[in-house]
């Protein structure tokens, strides 16, 4: 019987400031993440699974939310009551 070791360095890499990003930078990098999720939920509904496309479909309407605030400095759910749930 062989018995195998599993090792486990420190990662050493130095993570450099980052400065914010832009936001027209943040914002195409969230369209690409809406299409990204809009694609996995066309996978979901391909497999046919319901609670994963509800999941994704909210996960998506955030980021939507997410990019309005960034591109138009206003928040995405002004005009809609959304005091009582669905």
């Amino acid at each position: 019987m062989s018995v195998f070791e599993i090792v486990v360095e420190r990662n050493v890499r130095r993570r450099r400031n980052r400065r914010p990003l832009a936001g027209t930078r943040r914002a195409a990098i969230l369209f690409r993440i809406w299409h990204g999720v809009r694609e996995m939920i066309d996978e979901a509904e391909r497999l046919g699974d319901g609670e994963l496309v509800h999941f994704l479909a909210v996960a998506q309407l955030l980021v939507e939310e997410k990019t309005t605030e960034i591109t138009a400095n206003t928040t995405a759910f002004d005009g809609i009551d959304t005091s009582l749930p669905n």
